[in-house]
């Protein structure tokens, strides 16, 4: 139960667990090499050791390939895949790294300081998108230059963490906030279409902390809920229901459609966890 609501419908079933983490965060799939990519935040909040962030690369089924694949970051956190290249939103700026050799190939921060990135995400097109909390803005990576792209109104959308791109549109998940004259955001996942800007709202509930956001395949999505660890799914109609419990610190989980396979890092359990689920279907 969360809120009085029910779990409805078959839970995902778990199929592995992979421990020994440093505060994972993201987590992607490498369709060409078929395997999947972790970002580690390490130490995070005050006192936090500079430079312990790291990437990890983990099988498909859940063994630990490199841990320390990829070091030197400060608090690595949302992972895309655009252009044949894995793009890693950290502090300082957006990173580009060749994943056929670890190398990285470019990396690209904002004027006039640090973007302060938390999630970062690409459309069909290989646009990349990433949002900085610090400047209250999505920047867009096109044709090798970051730009600003669009300045986030935090009184509509809350305080964005989530992204996902699509063909058309953008979603973002923005979190529980209080604006300047103390009136109660709540959270939930907001939509920009690309034409104009228009904001819109995604389904027919309020979600308070929402972080990672994937396409189920059927036009509906899997959303995470940090603080209280709720997995929903919206159902392409909107309809919002819970799917299973996690752990506080559930992050920005990843569903691979063809697959089936739903992977949820949990940042305050130093852990990554997969289950085996599909909408509307028990297994």
């Amino acid at each position: 139960m969360s809120d009085g609501v029910a779990i409805a419908g078959p839970s995902p079933r778990l199929l592995w667990e992979a421990a020994g983490f440093a505060a994972p965060e993201s987590v992607v799939f490498d369709h060409e090499r078929q395997q999947l990519y972790v970002s580690n935040m390490g130490t995070w909040g005050e006192g936090a050791t500079p430079g312990d962030g790291f990437i990890s690369r983990v099988s498909a089924g859940g063994r630990i390939l490199d841990l320390r694949w990829l070091t030197g970051f400060e608090n690595p956190k949302g992972l895309a895949f655009a252009n044949h290249r894995l793009y890693v939103a950290d502090d300082a700026d957006l990173t580009e790294v060749d994943p056929a050799t670890g190398a990285v190939t470019a990396r690209y921060a904002p004027a006039g300081g640090p973007g302060g990135f938390n999630d970062c995400t690409a459309d069909p097109s290989g646009n990349v998108y990433v949002f900085s909390r610090r400047l209250s803005s999505v920047f867009r990576l096109h044709a090798g230059k970051l730009e600003r792209w669009f300045a986030v109104d935090m009184t509509k959308a809350g305080s964005p963490n989530g992204l996902l791109a699509e063909r058309h549109r953008l979603l973002l998940g923005g979190w529980l906030m209080q604006d300047a004259g103390g009136r109660e955001v709540r959270g939930h996942i907001s939509v920009l279409t690309f034409a104009d800007h228009a904001l819109t709202r995604l389904g027919d509930r309020d979600i308070d902390h929402p972080d990672g956001i994937e396409p189920d395949g059927r036009g509906g999505y899997t959303v995470t809920d940090w603080e209280t660890g709720d997995l929903w799914h919206i159902a392409a109609d909107g309809r919002t229901t819970l799917l299973m419990k996690l752990p506080r610190g559930a992050a920005d989980h990843l569903f691979v459609v063809g697959r089936h396979l739903l992977v949820v890092p949990l940042v305050l359990h130093n852990a990554v966890r997969a289950y085996r689920w599909r909408p509307g279907v028990g297994d």
